[in-house]
């Protein structure tokens, strides 16, 4: 049963907390794989359509409610994670690559504290949180010279200012209940995707072992089931982890390699979470 962002409000719902019963507009189920997607508060108030027809108590009270939902069910996706640039440090401590970086509302003190030429500055997931467009330009990836990024003033919102890693290969593999897929993207600049998206181009490839690996390697430490991870692959073929996103959509990808396996895959995972937990 798929409930969409746009039908939470109109679909009559009720948990029964003692039981673990859940009643949809009349149907009781009980719930055995929930997969709960771009949920929180932060997220269904960005979302909301029109603009500003949700209150941040009714975003909060339905994202607390879905996560008690997905307490309830015996398998829930897509699993436990520190979301943010807080995996980087965890990644690290398990010997995987990470680049330096710095988060700060003090551009160019980050600048000084990164010690590398060139720098990449962002604003993580930006188009799911900024529903504006028009916000959209200020907040797309940029790499810069350090000198540069010193001299910028910011607007007081806290940024991320990370080394600008040279690589040869920009992965986006995707993790599904042990599954492993993976695509190559190429792009003229970071922020290709929302500038220019036919500039960009991915293709379906076999994910390298040793980026396979320390995908699993994170995915076995968080417990996490589902995961769409962007790696970078130097010449010297160690992959460096930039972050695991466990929203991460992929039609996008799909469109763009003219290739479905992620849907496939997405659909026996949850078919075989359903048989395991209903077994």
């Amino acid at each position: 049963m798929l409930i969409r962002p746009d039908e939470l409000f109109s679909t009559p719902m009720a948990l029964d907390v003692d039981t673990g019963l859940l009643d949809i507009a009349g149907r009781r189920v009980r719930p055995a794989v929930v997969w709960v997607r771009h949920a929180s508060a932060c997220a269904l108030l960005a979302q909301a359509r029109p603009a500003g027809s949700v209150t941040p108590l009714q975003a909060e009270s339905w994202s607390g409610f879905l996560r008690q939902v997905a307490s309830t069910a015996s398998a829930a996706l897509p699993g436990g994670t520190v979301v943010g640039p807080g995996q980087l440090a965890q990644a690290r401590g398990l010997g995987v690559r990470t680049p330096r970086t710095v988060i700060t509302n003090d551009v160019a003190a980050a600048a000084r504290a990164v010690t590398a030429p060139t720098l990449l500055v962002k604003t993580p997931d930006f188009r799911l949180f900024e529903p504006d467009r028009a916000n959209w330009p200020q907040c797309q990836p940029a790499v810069v010279g350090r000198e540069a990024v010193a001299r910028a003033a910011g607007d007081g919102r806290p940024v991320v200012v990370q080394e600008y890693v040279a690589h040869t290969r920009e992965l986006r593999v995707y993790h599904l209940d042990g599954g492993i897929c993976a695509f190559e993207v190429r792009k003229p600049d970071p922020s290709s995707p929302v500038t220019d998206p036919d500039s960009v181009t991915v293709t379906r490839v076999e994910c390298p072992p040793r980026a396979a690996d320390a995908v699993r390697t994170l995915c076995a430490a968080w417990d996490l089931r589902y995961g769409a991870f962007d790696l970078l692959v130097p010449d010297t073929g160690e992959p460096v982890f930039l972050e695991a996103n466990p929203d991460g959509d992929w039609l996008w990808f799909e469109r763009k390699a003219r290739w479905h396996g992620v849907s496939f895959m997405a659909a026996v995972m949850v078919r075989e979470l359903f048989v395991r937990s209903a077994s």
